[in-house]
């Protein structure tokens, strides 16, 4: 259930935060990667890890009572290059792609969808030319259009650009009801496979190898983080980074910088010694 103001920030519940998770047997901790893990950047091949954030979470993925998974909406090798930390287990297009044992899984649906995909960027890329700032990032079996250094009065042309796209080659295709669905992100538009998957279904799919009696928590910072939040809440924790008002999340950090202070505490109590 999602509340009408922001939920209390880590400082507001630092104390019984503490107490839970000295208290907990393990956890899965899972992270998103932009926003989350590495500051928002103009430029996506512009974004790394935050320095601090990786000290922390490289401790953390070495230590027994804690799994740590970090699941984003960049795809698995560019996420895995990013992070680059051992022990980590990888969830790239919001879970479409799943890195784990060192084996690769990819939903099967999204995979057979790779040639339309290549037509939808080159639809979106053609259609978008002459409008500056416009990126198209192609990630094999998902694609995302960043507009955040497009002019404010040109965004709505890069919006209908890209329902226009995709909507052209969803007719070519000879395939039943919509292949694609279009998600709104911050500054983004998300182009996916229209299949029964996003980043809650990876988090319970990973929560099926620890055991019953571990915490369950994630972190993120966007609305594809959303489903996520409403998997691990309330039995689990949710944490969302930013003030938004409208999330599933039972706790927040103020902003990305606050990641690393959460994952601090996690880490001074869970952690061996």
């Amino acid at each position: 259930m999602r509340a009408s103001s922001p939920p209390p920030t880590v400082e507001d519940r630092r104390a019984a935060l503490r107490d839970r998770f000295a208290e907990a047997a393990g956890a899965l901790l899972c992270l998103d990667f932009d926003g989350t893990l590495a500051p928002i950047v103009d430029q996506p091949d512009d974004a790394a890890m935050a320095a601090d954030c990786r000290s922390l979470v490289g401790r953390l993925a070495q230590d027994p009572p804690v799994d740590v998974a970090v699941i984003s909406g960049r795809a698995i090798d560019d996420l895995q290059g990013r992070v680059d930390v051992d022990g980590v287990v990888y969830a790239g297009n919001h879970g479409l792609e799943l890195k784990r044992r060192d084996h690769i899984e990819v939903v099967p649906e999204a995979d057979e969808q790779r040639d339309a995909i290549d037509d939808v960027c080159a639809e979106i890329e053609a259609a978008t030319e002459s409008i500056p700032g416009v990126a198209v990032e192609h990630k094999g079996i998902t694609a995302t259009v960043h507009y955040r250094q497009v002019p404010e009065e040109r965004v709505p042309e890069v919006v209908e650009s890209v329902d226009a796209s995709v909507a052209d080659v969803a007719a070519r295709m000879d395939a039943p009801g919509e292949p694609f669905e279009v998600v709104a992100g911050k500054q983004i538009r998300e182009i996916r496979p229209r299949v029964d998957w996003d980043k809650g279904r990876v988090v319970e799919l990973l929560a099926e190898d620890v055991p019953d009696d571990w915490d369950v928590v994630y972190v993120g910072d966007d609305t594809t983080d959303e489903d996520a939040f409403e998997v691990v809440e309330p039995q689990g924790l949710g944490v969302a980074v930013g003030d938004t008002p409208d999330t599933a999340a039972s706790v927040r950090v103020p902003d990305q910088d606050g990641v690393a202070d959460f994952l601090e505490l996690v880490t001074n109590e869970l952690a061996s010694d």
